[in-house]
């Protein structure tokens, strides 16, 4: 059976396109980055709720499970962009063996730096 697309800071189930908005994990006003892993399924209510905001640690542990999800869709897709775009964001000289921890783990280090070094608000649901 198809898979029901959810919001991936909410989990609410996303019906149809008119309930879909593309966020940006990393704002592209902060970080001006459209990779495909930096790009995510979100509900139009939350999305514009996140704005220009970092997501938490908290909330990324939260939804980790799903972000990982998509990441292998999109990977499954677009396999040769996916992985460029990842290991020059993400994985830098890490292996791709195990990216999924990796890539995780350096997203969450990202969030964590420019909420706390930089300075930029932190999101919560």
């Amino acid at each position: 059976p198809k898979r029901k697309l959810q919001c991936v800071w909410s989990g609410s189930r996303l019906n149809t396109i008119t309930d879909l908005n593309i966020d940006h994990v990393i704002p592209f006003s902060i970080w001006k980055n459209n990779d495909l892993w930096n790009l995510l399924p979100a509900s139009p209510t939350v999305n514009n709720k996140k704005r220009d905001k970092i997501p938490s640690k908290e909330i990324l542990f939260e939804r980790k499970d799903l972000i990982i999800d998509y990441w292998h869709t999109i990977k499954n897709a677009q396999s040769d962009r996916f992985f460029n775009e990842i290991q020059i964001a993400l994985l830098g000289n890490h292996s791709i063996n195990n990216w999924e921890q990796t890539a995780f783990t350096q997203l969450v280090n990202t969030s964590k730096y420019l909420i706390e070094t930089r300075g930029y608000e932190e999101w919560k649901i």
